[in-house]
């Protein structure tokens, strides 16, 4: 029989946080997927909660820890405001304090917060072929430059867009995951396939899918770092169209539209 245990719930100092952590032992004969159905958590929430070396290969007794009800943990940063986090999980301010029992606006460095998967993407902006796989400033677009570490003129087959390490990535569009790993200088790296179009996801920090995984929009695939070639945390974005990179900006909205809010729920705490 499967043996599950369950943490108490977690109060800290008053604060309290509106999950609590399921722990499960693998068994003979269980995969990744099969974990996933019989706990009814997403294998991308699986994979960014627990440091899996190789989600194909679980080893009999392993523990698996999820979150109940699913979600992911930001580590909040120096210099965080509750609005920017908000904006980097495209959900609002007033649901991200109703997620932590948050009584007022004032966060820390190393404060960990609870964002439920149910209020995550509400303010995604869907008006073109792709959305905006992560919120942040466009540090660097498509096209010729001189490139910030060998100095050279060179060629850059995508857009940068800086933010923090740990801020969320998101599955621009459907498809299937072709690669999953670390490739070169672009670090930790993720390519999925939409069928004419591909979508590439460089110097992450973490990567939450694997090879031949079907991702939805909006999914979380991976976390911004610095891995690779790199001179600070961003996600280097590309579309490729039968695989020669183009213009990412021809696919997606307005900078200056990253996040549009169109439909703010109450939550209600996993009820």
């Amino acid at each position: 029989m499967k043996r599950i245990a369950f943490l108490s719930f977690l109060a800290v100092f008053g604060q309290l946080f509106s999950y609590f952590l399921l722990h499960y032992y693998v068994q003979p004969g269980d995969t990744l997927y099969s974990i996933s159905r019989s706990l009814d958590v997403s294998i991308s929430t699986i994979m960014d909660w627990n440091d899996l070396k190789d989600p194909r290969k679980l080893g009999v007794g392993d523990e698996i820890v999820v979150p109940i009800p699913e979600g992911i943990i930001y580590e909040v940063k120096e210099g965080d405001t509750l609005q920017e986090i908000s904006t980097r999980f495209f959900t609002t301010v007033g649901l991200l304090k109703a997620a932590n029992s948050l009584p007022s606006d004032i966060i820390y460095p190393g404060q960990k917060l609870f964002i439920p998967l149910e209020i995550i993407g509400l303010a995604f902006n869907d008006s073109s072929r792709f959305i905006w796989p992560v919120y942040g400033k466009i540090s660097s677009p498509y096209g010729w430059r001189i490139h910030p570490i060998t100095k050279k003129w060179s060629f850059h087959t995508g857009v940068d867009i800086a933010a923090p390490i740990g801020t969320p990535v998101f599955a621009a569009d459907d498809g299937v995951v072709k690669f999953a790993g670390r490739n070169g200088g672009y670090g930790l790296m993720i390519l999925i396939d939409h069928g004419k179009y591909q979508t590439v996801y460089g110097h992450l920090s973490k990567i939450d899918v694997f090879e031949g995984q079907y991702v939805k929009k909006g999914q979380l695939i991976g976390r911004v770092g610095s891995t690779g070639v790199s001179t600070g945390p961003h996600l280097h974005f590309e579309v490729r169209v039968w695989g020669r990179h183009t213009d990412p900006m021809a696919f997606l909205p307005s900078p200056r539209r990253m996040y549009v809010l169109k439909e703010e729920r109450e939550w209600m705490g996993g009820e």
